[in-house]
């Protein structure tokens, strides 16, 4: 696995900063263990989830569940907004996370810069691979209670909480709220079986 950071900014980047936690985002995602054909040993499994409570604490999830379902979010009672929440997480756990070591695996990430603006923050970063070339990819992060959390991610130029709010909203609106959640409990028990 190849992860080399390059730090184009002016200063260090302090524990605290916006900056040092999307690196930590990046470097907890990368270490996650490959399962091999749907295996994976004890220790691989215990790293994994160990990895993913890690990066849990560093994505706003609750704020993303709320923009995932948009309009459809208020409809919901506290109990469905919750175990809307504690679904989306799985999949996070279980597919993105996974997915994304696979991307950065071997790319080399640059932090090009930081920008903070009060209680909001972007950092822009490049990623280099060696068949597309650079791609641009930026994290949206807001503090709250002194705390910085990345509340979304922009992936040359795309919004990935806008793109799942897009693919949810798209099917409640031609199905329902029920087929949404039927359809997410589907692919979680395909990514784990």
């Amino acid at each position: 696995m190849t992860m080399c950071w390059v730090v184009g900014l002016a200063f260090s980047a302090a524990a605290d900063s916006p900056t040092y936690l999307v690196r930590e985002l990046v470097q907890t995602i990368s270490s996650f263990k490959p399962t091999n054909n749907g295996a994976l040993s004890e220790a691989d499994r215990a790293h994994n989830t160990a990895a993913a409570k890690q990066a849990n604490t560093m994505l706003d999830i609750p704020n993303v569940s709320r923009q995932v379902l948009g309009r459809y979010w208020k409809k919901r009672t506290p109990a469905e907004q919750k175990d809307f929440t504690e679904l989306l997480t799985a999949l996070f756990v279980h597919v993105a996370y996974p997915k994304s070591a696979t991307f950065f695996s071997d790319f080399e990430v640059q932090i090009n810069k930081e920008q903070v603006n009060g209680q909001r923050a972007v950092v822009h970063t490049t990623v280099s691979d060696p068949k597309e070339g650079l791609i641009s990819v930026d994290y949206k992060l807001r503090k709250q209670n002194e705390t910085w959390q990345i509340r979304d991610i922009i992936l040359d130029d795309v919004s990935l909480a806008r793109n799942l709010r897009s693919q949810c909203q798209k099917i409640i609106a031609e199905h329902s709220y029920d087929e949404l959640l039927r359809r997410m409990r589907d692919k979680l028990q395909e990514e784990t079986t």
